[in-house]
């Protein structure tokens, strides 16, 4: 007797199959990987700027009460965090945890750290008078007022060192090309 064999297709799929299947998904993957990086990329120095905007509108009411900008003349901005922190709302706050009647304002809520977290980014690290205000990246924002020389506003630059976190008076040097700034070059 003559045993006849099958010809049914076998069942499953072929290692071929699965390596293509395997292949597209890793692929799709990483092109989502990627544009998920680029929008959040995006959204950080869309951050920065609002932030950046932000603190000039405070300055601008903090010079229409005072007559003046906040003073820091290093022309690296380095500390100007704390020069921002303390007056535009530190000095305010304290007065008004005081009593005190016609001392600083507030003028800037936001920097409040017991409400720091607007969008889910805390942009104020420590307490006290020594705060820092911190871009999207947690580096420190910096600051100068006009009378520096290296300023290139005539009131007061306000710049964020970008991703990096680098920066340097010189715009046309390499660690300026990702700074996010209240100027254009």
């Amino acid at each position: 007797m003559k045993i006849q064999k099958s010809r049914r297709p076998a069942k499953g799929f072929s290692l071929m199959e699965l390596v293509v299947v395997v292949s597209i998904i890793v692929v799709l993957a990483a092109l989502t990987l990627g544009a998920l990086n680029m929008i959040r990329g995006k959204q950080a120095r869309d951050t920065a700027l609002v932030q950046i905007n932000l603190l000039a509108h405070a300055l601008a009411d903090y010079n229409l009460e005072n007559r003046t900008y906040p003073t820091n003349a290093d022309p690296e901005g380095a500390k100007g965090d704390e020069v921002l922190y303390k007056a535009l709302f530190y000095d305010g706050f304290e007065a008004k945890e005081n009593d005190q009647k016609g001392g600083a304002r507030i003028y800037l809520a936001e920097l409040d750290p017991q409400n720091n977290t607007k969008g889910g980014q805390a942009w104020i690290q420590g307490t006290g008078a020594q705060a820092k205000i911190v871009d999207p990246w947690g580096n420190p924002y910096r600051y100068r007022s006009g009378d520096s020389s290296a300023a290139k506003n005539p009131d007061f630059d306000i710049w964020s060192a970008g991703p990096d976190g680098k920066t340097n008076t010189d715009p046309k040097n390499a660690a300026c090309l990702d700074d996010i700034k209240n100027w254009s070059n």
